[in-house]
C-alpha cells in the first residue's frame, strides 16, 4: 500500500513561524511534524510514501532524505503551482492503479488503529473512506452528516433535498480508492473537499465514514500546535514513536521512575551540553541540546516546557507553558489560549 502526505501549503495560519520554517518541519516535542506522519504509515507497513511539495519544498526534501534513515522510501512530487488538495491527490494517477491508497495531512498527528481504517474502507465499496469524529451541531467544523457509516452531507451539498445539520468533522485522512482521481481535474488548482467530494455526496456516490478512536491533533493553528505539544508531553509512548525513538540520545526519565507510576506529569527529556544552573523543576520538560538560561534563584521550569535545541531561556519569563523553537532567544513570541511559542 502507498501513502500522499499533503505538504505543499504555506502555513498561513502558523505565520510568521513559516516565514522561514515550513509547516511540515515545525517541532513538536523537538521532532518534525512530518516525521510523526512517516513513522505512523510505517507501523502499518506503508513504506512507499509520496510527499507534494510547494512553500519550502527544497527544505522539506532536505530535511528527509530519500526515506531510507526512516526505514521507508520516500518520492517527491514538486508543485510549480500549487495544486490544492485535490490536485496533489490526482497527482498519484501514475502511482496507482487498482489498489487504494491513504492520504494524510502534514500538521495532524494521530494515534489511532490505521488497519482498522483501511478494513473498513475494503469493505466498503466506496471510493473513498474519511476519517471523522462525532461533533455537536452547533460545532462550526461539523459539515459532515453521517448517516451510520455513510456520508449524506459535505458542506453545503447533500444526498438530500432538505440540508441536515452536520454532525461529524474531517480529521484530514483518506483511504482513497484510484477509481476517484478519474473525478479530478489534472493539474490545476481543486479542493478535494469543496469540489470533489462534496460533488461525489451530491451525486449519491458512496463515501465511507470512519470514527477515529484514539488520538488527533492537529497543529496547523498556534493554539492547535500548544495544546498537540502539551497533551503529546502527557500521552507518551504512542503506538508508532515512543518516547526513545522520539528523544534519541536524550536523558530521559519516566513517569514511573519517579515511583508515581500514572501519574503524567513526571516526564523529563534532557539534552546534552546544557547551560544551567541549578534550577528547580516542575515537570513534565523537554530541554534540547546546546540550551541555556540566565542564573536566577526565582525562575521554575515548568511544567509544560519544550525548548529546542540551542534556545535561550531568560530568567524574566515565565517558563511553564512554553515552547521555545529552535534557536528562540525569547525576543519573539507567538500567545495563544494555552500558553506561548517562542521563534
Amino acid at each position: 500500500m502507498k501513502a500522499l502526505i499533503l505538504a505543499a501549503g504555506f502555513g498561513t495560519r502558523m505565520a510568521p513561524i513559516t516565514d522561514n520554517i515550513p509547516k511540515p518541519l515545525i517541532p513538536v516535542l523537538n521532532r518534525p511534524t512530518i516525521e510523526y506522519n512517516i513513522y505512523f504509515l510505517k507501523h502499518y507497513g506503508i513504506k512507499e510514501i509520496y510527499i507534494n511539495l510547494h512553500s519550502h519544498g527544497e527544505k522539506i526534501a532536505k530535511a528527509l532524505g530519500n526515506g531510507s534513515k526512516y526505514g521507508v522510501s520516500i518520492e517527491y512530487l514538486p508543485e510549480q503551482e500549487i495544486l490544492g488538495t485535490g490536485g496533489a491527490i490526482a497527482s498519484m494517477a501514475p502511482f496507482v492503479k487498482k489498489e487504494p491508497f491513504v492520504v494524510i495531512n502534514s500538521d495532524t498527528i494521530f494515534n489511532f488503529d490505521l488497519d482498522k481504517m483501511i478494513e473498513s474502507h475494503n469493505h466498503s465499496d466506496s471510493l473513498a473512506t474519511l476519517g471523522i469524529l462525532p461533533a455537536s451541531e452547533n460545532d462550526p467544523r461539523a459539515v459532515i452528516r453521517v448517516d451510520g457509516n455513510k456520508i449524506v452531507r459535505m458542506l453545503n451539498e447533500s444526498i438530500y433535498d432538505t440540508i441536515p445539520e452536520g454532525n461529524a468533522l474531517f480529521t484530514g485522512i483518506h483511504v482513497i480508492n484510484p477509481q476517484l482521481l478519474e473525478f479530478i481535474p489534472k493539474g490545476c488548482f481543486v479542493s478535494i473537499t469543496s469540489y470533489v467530494y462534496k460533488r461525489a455526496v451530491k451525486s449519491g456516490r458512496n463515501l465511507n465514514a470512519f470514527p477515529i478512536k484514539g488520538n488527533w491533533w492537529d497543529m496547523g493553528t498556534p493554539d492547535g500546535y500548544l495544546d498537540c505539544s502539551f497533551q503529546l508531553l502527557r500521552t507518551l509512548p504512542l503506538k508508532f514513536f515512543d518516547d526513545t525513538d522520539i528523544f534519541g540520545n536524550y536523558y530521559h526519565t519516566k513517569y514511573e521512575d519517579f515511583g508515581n507510576s500514572g501519574n503524567e506529569d513526571f516526564f523529563v527529556a534532557l539534552g546534552k551540553k546544557l547551560n544551567f544552573p541549578p534550577i528547580k523543576q516542575e515537570p513534565p520538560i523537554v530541554i534540547g541540546n546546546n540550551c541555556e538560561i540566565e542564573k536566577s534563584s526565582e525562575i521554575v521550569l515548568g511544567p509544560n516546557l519544550i525548548a529546542g535545541d540551542g534556545a535561550v531561556l531568560t530568567a524574566d519569563h515565565d517558563l511553564s507553558n512554553a515552547v521555545y523553537l529552535p534557536g528562540a532567544d525569547g525576543t519573539r513570541v507567538i500567545y495563544g489560549k494555552k500558553g506561548k511559542i517562542y521563534y
